[in-house]
């Protein structure tokens, strides 16, 4: 959930009453008036805004009442919800109060497991929705108000083994062993730690509040392996030193720029095997692996097709070779400036980092922070751009996560705001340049 981006509004016309004098108003045309505003009301939260909790709806646990005990002869405990609000994704309110009428407490059933492949734990979830009264049954368990003139919008909870869907927000999670649930073992418990909670215990860490909705979700990806960072040849392994620095970017993105959303799981790539990288808007490859590519004699290589097709359609990839990589910049760059002349005749040459080139609005130095000259300069060397790809002579990766070099001493607080910084330009301008070229080419 914490990557969850949510959908935008469907893209369907507005249907309002058309009032003039003599019109008979009946329940379907006054259904009607009230859905357009419904409608409008939706299609702005859902544009503007996230889903999530606005206050309350605590979760405590409690005995159960006997008449859940007689139902559900085997549960786990009995969890009471504390009154609250919430907003689901088309702004409809979710509001739990103290009526007498309203029965805040849930039985925790005992999960389902038949259907489980060999785990040894499994996560439960809680969640609650907004009810559309007009698709309510006899079947539902709300009680209905009093005045038949008047009804009152409600909600559910449930208990669930599959995340929450788009319309559900989490009120907690609940990490179980299998073996507890078969043998009816399990209880539930409050948290020890609330930042590290254990089986049984309760887990708020994954609650949602409701917030202002981001541009985007950006996804970064890496073809990066322990081979390149290495001796032991296990070229197919990802490898979690870089998947970590990368994830680190992503997370300052969520804090320094909340514009935009960070994707903190890693997508590892293996440029062999023909992917869909339509969603990833930056691709980190290794410089060695662009040698590689460069050297090989085959003229359908694989790889080489999947970075050319990436690139046209608007990706973003980041080559970094980083202080100990063989030769001088001259040759690396020779070296990346040949590659990719030969996938594409249009292709540019590279420009350094103090290039007037580089100054035009909306490039990796300028947005959203500014940077008037090459920061990091005892870790970076320089850094290039041609359309689309970007090379960085240096160790900014490792910057992301901390670090000088792999293993070496921490950098300081403010070295690693600002390789921060630099990455989420990266990231900006990635974002950028993919949605623009996505807005001209319909087939992209």
């Amino acid at each position: 959930m914490a990557n969850q981006f949510y959908s935008t509004p469907s893209i369907n016309p507005l249907h309002r009453l058309n009032v003039r004098d003599g019109l008979e108003v009946n329940a379907e045309r006054w259904e009607l008036a009230h859905h357009y505003h419904r409608h409008r009301q939706n299609i702005h939260y859902q544009s503007l805004n996230k889903p999530g909790i606005v206050s309350g709806l605590g979760i405590r646990i409690t005995e159960t009442p006997e008449k859940w005990s007689k139902r559900f002869p085997q549960q786990g405990g009995c969890l009471e919800i504390q009154p609250g609000i919430a907003i689901d994704i088309e702004g409809n309110p979710i509001i739990v109060d103290e009526h007498i009428d309203i029965d805040r407490k849930f039985p925790f059933k005992k999960p389902d497991t038949s259907d489980i492949d060999d785990r040894e734990e499994i996560i439960t979830y809680l969640v609650i929705s907004y009810v559309d009264n007009r698709k309510l049954t006899d079947e539902e368990y709300w009680k209905i108000d009093k005045e038949p003139w008047k009804e009152r919008e409600w909600f559910r909870f449930d208990q669930q083994l599959e995340p929450p869907n788009e319309r559900q927000i989490e009120l907690c999670r609940i990490k179980l062993r299998i073996e507890d649930v078969a043998s009816d073992r399990f209880e539930l418990k409050n948290p020890q730690d609330v930042f590290s909670p254990g089986l049984n215990e309760i887990d708020l860490r994954y609650r949602q509040q409701a917030k202002a909705r981001p541009q985007a979700l950006v996804n970064i990806a890496t073809t990066a392996t322990k081979f390149d960072n290495s001796f032991v040849q296990r070229i197919n392994s990802p490898c979690e030193i870089t998947n970590k620095n990368l994830s680190c970017l992503m997370q300052s993105l969520n804090a320094l720029y909340p514009c935009l959303q960070g994707n903190t799981e890693v997508a590892n790539i293996n440029l062999e095997k023909r992917l869909d990288l339509a969603n990833i808007d930056l691709l980190h490859i290794p410089f060695n692996q662009i040698q590689d590519l460069l050297y090989r004699n085959s003229s359908d290589d694989v790889r080489k097709e999947s970075l050319s097709s990436y690139r046209g359609k608007g990706g973003v990839i980041l080559i970094e070779a980083d202080n100990k990589s063989e030769g001088n910049f001259q040759n690396i760059s020779l070296d990346i400036n040949n590659l990719f002349k030969s996938l594409n005749n249009e292709y540019s040459s590279l420009q350094e980092w103090d290039s007037d080139d580089l100054d035009k609005e909306y490039t990796f130095k300028n947005q959203p922070f500014l940077f008037t000259g090459l920061p990091l300069t005892q870790m970076i060397l320089n850094i290039y751009y041609s359309s689309g790809i970007i090379v960085v002579h240096g160790n900014l990766s490792n910057a992301w996560g901390g670090k000088y070099e792999r293993y070496e001493a921490n950098l300081s607080r403010n070295d690693i705001r600002t390789a921060h910084e630099l990455g989420i330009n990266m990231l900006y301008f990635a974002y950028r340049r993919r949605n623009m070229m996505k807005l001209l080419y319909s087939g992209i």
